[in-house]
């Protein structure tokens, strides 16, 4: 008898619990919501977030399990016990949430935590729409969040039919053959067509195709829907006061121009070597590390900025090339090459499909060209445009390259659109340097290699005042 009034009193408390857990939820929060996150690492993705609200709190997340789903069940559990990353399998969580009713809206504060970073989470709920900003501790804009409640079924689009169209595009597009016929794109092709039928949203489609990805022997190949300006970037105030060239006059006489990528014009790149000039700098310090690439516009300027003498850059070859023999062409076919000088993608664009081979030539610039000691600063994420850069100005003996062994990520690239929006990135031209060596999947050795933490004062003042004052 005592056994079954405790029972029946654990019933009442277990129902009366329930009871006020519901009455305490925030319905107009609660539930599964369609978001567009717009980020530098992911383009613009939409993604289904499920938000658990109180009056005063909340957490959200995105699928649970979803990493067991795209990269298997033993890499996904290793991958939740050794990293803070995937928990529950979830690619994204929003922790730490705070609820906060004000003027008629929803004031929402977190923590968002993510495989591509931890953010700020901030953001408000006004009528049906919630929106809100990603920003780092120093408070840059990092991304964007705004979306409504999830009103349609799963999956978001048809992703089976768009991987169709990526496979054809890259298979007739793609720089060499030879790549789509290796076993490394038969495998990934086959995971991926394992894999999509059981992706429900644009995340889970860019985490799957990336996680693949990687295990080709090629690089610059990704899917990913881009914002209305073109790129991937989050926009924003941040873009305008993170200057894409700077220069920083360390102390009389050294310069550190920090380029954080090449996706700039060739006149910022030329009004900056006016104010090295103006500075009457001997040593400049040009800092790549973190620089992804960019365009051959800001990065072939700055080359003939600090150019002493012409060079030739190295060639690109092209399916064209391919599509008729394997082997690298000999000096006297890559005389017969069509020279390229000029910083205009465009240009180098339409020679790409016209040509089976461009042959890259540097011309030191007429006006504020820089002729003083040249220092480059490389790591591990130093890619694309900023390789063969580094590669020939070693290779010249104009600059001393220092820091780590770069990214090995050097090929032409181009973008083709798809269904949904989508973009895929594909690579249509392959890069060799002027002695004949590929970078990559391989990348560019610094002249001294130093821990990327010590780099500068390495060069300052190891490099620099010991060879200003030398004892």
């Amino acid at each position: 008898m005592k056994k079954m009034v405790v029972l029946a009193f654990s019933c009442l408390f277990s129902l009366f619990s329930c009871q006020l857990r519901a009455e305490d939820q925030d319905r107009e929060l609660s539930g599964d919501w369609k978001m567009t996150l717009t980020h530098p690492d992911l383009g613009v993705v939409d993604l289904i977030l499920t938000f658990d609200a109180t009056a005063d709190a909340f957490n959200a997340y995105t699928r649970k399990g979803a990493d067991k789903i795209i990269v298997g069940g033993w890499t996904s559990f290793l991958g939740r016990t050794f990293t803070s990353s995937f928990r529950d399998g979830k690619l994204i969580t929003l922790d730490e949430g705070k609820l906060i009713q004000k003027d008629g809206k929803k004031e929402l504060s977190g923590i968002f935590r993510s495989p591509i970073g931890n953010y700020y989470f901030k953001g408000e709920l006004i009528g049906e729409t919630l929106q809100a900003e990603l920003k780092t501790k120093d408070q840059y804009l990092k991304g964007t969040m705004v979306g409504t409640k999830l009103n349609q079924s799963l999956p978001l689009v048809n992703y089976v039919d768009l991987f169709e169209e990526v496979v054809v595009l890259s298979e007739q597009n793609i720089y060499n053959k030879a790549r789509i016929e290796s076993k490394e794109w038969k495998g990934f092709k086959k995971k991926m067509t394992q894999v999509l039928p059981q992706i429900h949203d644009d995340l889970e489609l860019v985490f799957a195709f990336y996680y693949y990805a990687q295990k080709l022997p090629f690089s610059h190949y990704a899917l990913l829907r881009l914002n209305e300006s073109g790129n991937n970037a989050s926009g924003g105030a941040v873009e305008e006061e993170r200057k894409e060239v700077e220069l920083t006059v360390l102390e009389d006489g050294i310069g550190l121009l920090s380029i954080r990528d090449f996706g700039g014009t060739a006149e910022a790149m030329q009004r900056v070597f006016v104010e090295i000039k103006q500075q009457h700098i001997k040593h400049l310090i040009v800092d790549l590390r973190n620089n992804p690439g960019g365009g051959i516009e800001a990065g072939l300027t700055f080359v003939n900025q600090v150019a002493t003498n012409s060079y030739y850059g190295g060639i690109f070859l092209t399916r064209k090339w391919f599509d008729q023999q394997q082997k690298l062409p000999t000096e006297a076919q890559q005389s017969s090459f069509i020279s390229f000088t000029d910083a205009n993608a465009t240009a180098l664009l339409s020679h790409i499909h016209r040509y089976p081979g461009i042959a890259l030539s540097v011309q030191p610039a007429k006006e504020a060209r820089y002729d003083g000691q040249l220092y480059l600063l490389v790591n591990r994420r130093t890619a694309s445009t900023c390789e063969p850069i580094v590669y020939g100005l070693q290779l010249e003996g104009r600059a001393v390259v220092v820091g780590e062994q770069t990214a090995g990520a050097m090929l032409n690239s181009e973008r083709f659109a798809v269904a949904h929006g989508f973009t895929l990135l594909l690579p249509t031209a392959d890069y060799y340097t002027a002695d004949a060596k590929r970078l990559d999947q391989v990348g560019v050795r610094p002249t001294v290699a130093v821990s990327n933490e010590e780099v500068l004062d390495y060069v300052v003042n190891q490099l620099i005042k010991k060879r200003v004052n030398p004892k």
